[in-house]
């Protein structure tokens, strides 16, 4: 009588079949893992904050509106701080001057953009032979050439210390500091008439750190912050933290497997199907979409597919090595056996760890959807990796390997007996007492209940001043980035550019000739440089009311917006024409739009949400009845709002997506909706938890920690579909549903707790890494865990409760008499 029939005979032969072609198997894995490095090897990282948000966004519609007039979406600002003195020396001066002009050679920088008091809009406004016949009005640049005598830099202190939009703006108050601001293009305008140069944060970040470097002095601290600089070091010098951290996850897991199996070929075989798949995952990316990635979230994808690749490739190893080699005694035989029984299990849950990571790619954040994307195409080649691949490579392990284990099984078969015993003895008590299952379900409920509360209250969003960093070990404190970032804005107030567009309603041309409206913009400014984290604040209303009180002879009563048309309109021409195109970064030489630009401290999400508001409220109210509309904001606190405003909503429809779709992708492999409904109700508590623990430890719930959460749908269903699955297959030879339960529960023990173990201590390994990897890690550990714990509580007491038509359906009956169940133990 043939031992398979049916679709297992069909299994059966397929398995043979990769036996007998293992070489070919061995050389096929390498010739895809040569041409997956060979297209990963011509793989680029451009990551652009400004397309983070949903393209569809009002507030990024506004900065797209804003960056193509005036920049602002690349905003970086460098600080010049002297040790002791101030900067008035001829050497710092001419470092200053130095940087300001080798800025004006980084390929994508935008010349009008870039402001110090080197630059010809930092401007000395003085009267010449005043008081004789000879007098006259002079407006000239401060430093328009390195300062070569005492003379010269005293001449430049007192143009600063004269210049209200230099002093305390460009040049501290205290004179031991300078401000060099710096815009650059990541994207061609789409109006550009010529062809311009662009860049991305990582060549920003390395550019200007150049810049420091030649500059550097003994008696000089050299600084940069924004929010490209933020992601270039993170994509370049950061990247080193990545590979880091990789590594030692990959480390960890293969400890715990050594620990799980003890033999060789149980550590290598998983991580060698992981990497294949990581490289496959990278190298379908290359071919479908192209050589560049989009976002660096997207260097997360590796973890998550070794993960995966790993907990599945631990419950074939198991089987094989504690169950069917033992039994069988010959390689073919167990390999083919494990085979037919793992399939179904494993093609479920691969096919369900793929489902939430869908979902990601369909999200429409660029960091959300790379992570989303990659780690799809990963899971998928390890659904092709753990099943054509695994077999060859198995059918190879040596014979004394497989003696060893076996040898080992019969040992620990024996040491561990007890333990199965006690654990079977613990679940027939729990099953058997309805009350105590009720109970159990219950203080579950009443957790979850009790974490969703917390979660309700939990602010969700991205500051990128500490997203980059790890939450848990407070990184940023030790971070050079961060130290520098914090400097300049102790002393200058802001680096992070919020921009409000003034445009012209149809047909009302020249709004800026109107003194309403400058009075408007003026008031508005006032009104934003008295918010709460607001430092400077930039606006063409000041150089205009600069500009007419000395034309009527420094007289303060004239330090207001002229009240004539006509003269109001000669001033702001005067502006654009003595220093052509020094104030385009300001307003447009046709004199239709302007910009306000407001340096704030950060983007929290609250302050920026604040911000934001109070400032639309104030906009609304001084512009009402004039001829512009009024757009609030751009620059990197408009974008930060945008990304706010929609990264809650997509958070709770991912992971809602996520557990739906993981439900019903199984549906037709488990054979029932209620079922599959149900696996899910674990994984949701799980993860509703882990967010509430996440919150409680101090972690922003930001756009990283989607990946997280996905992890719960996907991986997370795991545990539960092999047990499901193993539950069936006991059940056909019991042929009573409550001792399937515990047979099944009992003998699946081990490669669960290896699995996921290995999982979860990997992913925690990663927690004192000093970059954002480690508070993901942890988070995905929190919610493995979780997941897996309410699981393994909750699953045999709801499978229990809705019976054995619901659990075990598509599984054959076998008849078995009551009282040889009651001697069998765990071994059915």
């Amino acid at each position: 009588m043939e031992q398979y029939t049916g679709t297992d005979r069909d299994l059966e032969r397929l398995a043979r079949f990769f036996i007998r072609h293992r070489r070919v198997g061995v050389a096929l894995q390498i010739v895809i893992a040569v041409l997956c490095l060979w297209a990963i090897f011509g793989l680029h990282l451009r990551d652009d904050p400004n397309a983070w948000p949903p393209r569809s966004d009002a507030f990024v519609h506004l900065n797209e509106q804003i960056m193509a007039a005036f920049g602002g979406g690349n905003s970086v600002s460098i600080e010049v701080l002297v040790k002791d003195g101030t900067i008035y020396t001829k050497s710092r001066l001419n470092t200053i001057k130095n940087i300001t002009d080798h800025l004006f050679l980084v390929p994508g920088v935008m010349p009008y953009a870039v402001r110090s008091i080197s630059t010809l809009s930092s401007e000395s406004y003085a009267f010449l032979n005043k008081g004789t016949s000879k007098e006259t009005m002079a407006v000239t640049p401060i430093m328009p050439d390195a300062p070569q005598s005492d003379q010269d830099v005293a001449k430049i202190e007192a143009g600063v210390k004269g210049n209200p939009m230099l002093n305390g703006v460009l040049v501290s108050k205290d004179g031991k500091a300078a401000l060099i601001l710096a815009d650059f293009r990541t994207e061609v305008p789409p109006h550009a008439l010529i062809k311009v140069d662009t860049t991305d944060p990582v060549a920003i970040y390395r550019a200007v750190n150049l810049i420091l470097k030649k500059y550097e002095s003994p008696d000089l601290i050299l600084r940069a912050a924004g929010t490209p600089i933020i992601v270039g070091w993170v994509n370049s010098t950061g990247l080193r933290y990545v590979f880091g951290a990789f590594g030692f996850f990959v480390i960890i897991i293969a400890v715990v497997l050594w620990y799980g199996f003890r033999t060789y070929s149980a550590v290598v075989l998983p991580l060698r199907v992981s990497f294949l798949g990581v490289l496959m995952g990278f190298g379908l990316y290359r071919l479908f979409f192209g050589a560049t990635i989009y976002s660096a979230s997207a260097l997360l994808a590796p973890f998550i597919i070794v993960a995966a690749g790993a907990c599945h490739s631990v419950q074939f190893l198991t089987r094989f090595f504690y169950e069917e080699y033992p039994r069988l005694k010959n390689t073919d035989d167990a390999i083919v056996s494990t085979f037919v029984s793992r399939l179904r299990p494993m093609l479920v849950s691969l096919l369900c760890d793929i489902v939430p990571f869908l979902v990601m790619a369909a999200i429409p954040f660029d960091n959300v959807r790379m992570l989303g994307i990659v780690t799809s195409l990963g899971l998928f080649s390890l659904t092709v990796d753990e099943f054509l691949l695994m077999i060859p490579a198995l059918s190879f392990v040596k014979l004394t390997e497989l003696q060893e284990a076996g040898a080992r099984v019969d040992r620990e078969s024996r040491s561990s007996a007890r333990l199965d015993s006690s654990l079977a003895h613990l679940v027939r008590g729990i099953l058997n007492a309805p009350r105590l299952s009720a109970a159990i379900v219950l203080v579950c409920v009443i957790v979850s209940a009790a974490a969703l509360a917390l979660d309700t209250r939990a602010p969700i969003g991205q500051n990128n001043t500490y997203a980059i960093h790890n939450y848990l070990t407070r990184s940023w404190n030790r971070n050079p980035i961060f130290q520098m970032e914090r400097g300049i804005v102790e002393r200058f107030g802001g680096v992070y550019p919020m921009t409000v567009l003034v445009t012209p309603k149809p047909g009302a041309g020249r709004v800026l000739e109107d003194p309403a409206v400058l009075r408007a913009v003026d008031e508005l400014a006032q009104f934003m440089r008295q918010q709460p984290g607001v430092g400077n604040v930039a606006d063409i209303a000041y150089p205009v009311k600069l500009s007419n009180s000395f034309y009527h002879a420094d007289d303060e009563k004239f330090f207001k917006i002229p009240e004539q048309k006509s003269e109001l309109g000669l001033e702001v021409l005067d502006l654009a024409d003595h220093a052509p195109g020094a104030y385009l970064w300001l307003f447009t030489n046709d004199l239709t739009q302007t910009v306000v630009i407001a340096f704030t401290a950060s983007t929290d999400s609250a302050s920026v949400k604040r911000l934001i508001s109070v400032t639309k409220e104030k906009a609304a109210e001084i512009f009402n009845n004039l001829p512009v509309t009024v757009g609030v904001a751009g620059g990197s606190v408009g974008i930060a709002q945008g990304f706010n405003e929609n990264i809650g909503y997509w958070l709770l429809v991912g992971a809602l997506l996520g557990f739906l779709g993981t439900a019903l992708l199984a549906m037709p492999f488990i054979g029932s909706v209620r079922l599959s409904l149900i696996l899910t109700v674990p994984l949701i508590m799980g993860t509703i938890i882990s967010l509430a623990f996440m919150y409680l430890l101090g972690i922003e719930l930001n756009s990283n920690a989607i990946a997280a959460l996905a992890i719960a749908s996907g991986v997370g269903i795991d545990s539960e579909v092999y047990l499901l699955f193993r539950v069936r297959e006991e059940y056909a030879k019991l042929g009573n549903f409550r001792e399937s339960l515990v047979h099944g529960y009992v003998k699946i023990r081990r490669a669960l707790v290896v699995s996921n173990g290995a999982l979860i201590l990997g992913c925690w390994a990663l927690t004192p890494v000093p970059l954002y990897i480690g508070y993901v890690g942890f988070g995905m550990g929190l919610v493995l865990f979780w997941c897996f714990l309410m699981s393994a509580v909750l699953s045999p007491i709801l499978w229990a409760w809705f019976g054995e038509a619901v659990v075990t359906r598509g599984a054959q009956k076998k008849k078995i008499p009551d009282m040889v169940l009651a001697s069998s133990g765990t071994e059915g």
